[in-house]
């Protein structure tokens, strides 16, 4: 039997090879074309900022997260400098990635000394607490809003004839920035968590205890599927840490739906 018999193609197999073939070619395209839809559908006077942030994301996480802090800097300036986005959600999110890189550094470089790392960690909590009292001041002014308010109030600094929207399609990008509010609504309070988590375990790294249940239990009351914060506390307590179960891990719950009384659905 010679090579060309061994790899000979049935007919039905060369069906389904073009047929897999295709189907993956039109999923690249796809992905393409949505995700270029989704960027031009972005806010151009804040888009650089978001991808200042999405960098910052990527090279973020360890001890080193201190270095690129330049990228949190530079996306704080543009939302600064853009009318409607001064006091915004996006703000806190920032204040809370230098929270939280500050406390990495704190907590896992065995090289540093304990003042400089008492340092670290006390600046750490002014972040956070900056990005609590952001998170609270747009929850309070935004948080109720229905999708008209939230249309009428944006309409106060989005405006068609700015030459910052030129080249975009107005109605699209205002479109998704009432979509982006009417998320953040669902999203604040789990926003709000995971910054009131970073200051209990700041507080637990200061060894003040009982500081530091207030602030879990105050994590957990906003999102009670915070595993972070539910496993700190359990650690807490004398416990041991707390591992999602495997549905959880496979089906985490819906971020769009709101936290309920008796908690995530």
């Amino acid at each position: 039997m010679g090579l060309k018999d061994i790899f000979v193609i049935s007919a039905g197999t060369r069906k389904l090879l073009v047929i897999t073939s295709s189907v993956a070619v039109l999923a690249i395209l796809f992905a393409v074309f949505h995700y270029r839809g989704v960027n031009r559908s972005e806010d151009p006077r804040v888009a650089p900022a978001r991808q200042l942030m999405a960098r910052y994301d990527k090279v973020s996480g360890g001890t080193d997260s201190y270095d690129y802090f330049c990228l949190l800097d530079s996306a704080a300036a543009i939302y600064e400098s853009v009318p409607g986005y001064e006091h915004s959600w996006e703000k806190g999110v920032i204040f809370n990635n230098r929270c939280s890189g500050l406390l990495v550094m704190a907590i896992y470089d065995s090289l540093m000394n304990d003042s400089l790392r008492r340092s670290l960690v006390d600046l750490s909590m002014s972040w956070c607490d900056s990005s609590i009292n952001t998170y609270m001041a747009w929850k309070e002014e935004w948080g109720s809003l229905s999708e008209d308010e939230v249309k009428q109030k944006l309409s106060s600094t989005m405006h068609a004839d700015d030459p910052a929207f030129t080249g975009h399609n107005f109605r699209t990008v205002f479109g998704k920035r009432v979509d982006d509010v009417m998320l953040a609504q669902v999203e604040i309070d789990r926003r709000l968590s995971v910054s009131y988590t970073n200051k209990a375990t700041a507080y637990r790294h200061l060894v003040m205890q009982d500081s530091a249940y207030r602030y879990f239990q105050e994590a957990l009351a906003l999102w009670s599927h915070n595993r972070i914060a539910e496993s700190n506390l359990s650690v807490l307590m004398g416990g041991e840490p707390v591992k999602p179960g495997i549905i959880e891990s496979l089906f985490p719950p819906d971020r769009k739906k709101r936290q309920g009384k008796t908690g995530m659905p």
